[in-house]
């Protein structure tokens, strides 16, 4: 704190060239908001302020962002809000998600019968064992029978497609 102090008395004791900037007792103005100085304590319990505190409830980095600029000044203020709050622990435990609901769920159909239904999967970058180096699993949805076949990573779909003709 004695560092921010000093370094607003060594900001306020040069002359203010500018229209821009004005000084009243103790204070810096910039456009007649109080210029805080390069001091990242005192730039965090300005925010801090306006983004924690129970009165304040956490209002996200606009709306911070405002609060703060109503009355305060800093180059790159915008910046330190935006990464305030982004590290702000609390705010990402709790953060409010955006986006529509998820629409009604429903089962999927039963199927008719065995081997009806069935899901291809790839195990890929495995060790290589008499010269393949993946397995290309196909599994039965209803009776939960699988085949397991050796491949090669670089397999195509029409390779694929020929190890299920010939396999399964």
């Amino acid at each position: 704190m004695a560092k921010a102090a000093k370094e607003l008395q060594q900001a306020s004791s040069k002359t203010v060239r500018s229209a821009e900037w004005s000084e009243d007792e103790r204070l810096l103005h910039f456009r007649g908001k109080i210029y805080v100085p390069r001091n990242p304590d005192l730039q965090r319990r300005v925010v801090s302020l306006c983004h924690d505190t129970k009165i304040a409830r956490h209002p996200g980095r606009w709306k911070t962002l405002e609060l703060v600029s109503r009355d305060y000044w800093w180059p790159q203020m915008s910046r330190y809000i935006r990464q305030y709050i982004s590290t702000y622990d609390l705010c990402i435990r709790t953060k409010l998600i955006r986006q529509a609901l998820v629409g009604e769920l429903h089962p999927l159909r039963i199927p008719d019968s065995r081997w009806d239904t069935l899901s291809v999967d790839f195990v890929v970058e495995l060790p290589l064992s008499s010269s393949h180096d993946a397995v290309m699993m196909v599994v039965d949805s209803v009776s939960k029978r699988a085949h397991f076949i050796p491949t090669h990573t670089t397999v195509t779909a029409e390779g694929a497609a020929r190890l299920f003709l010939h396999q399964v």
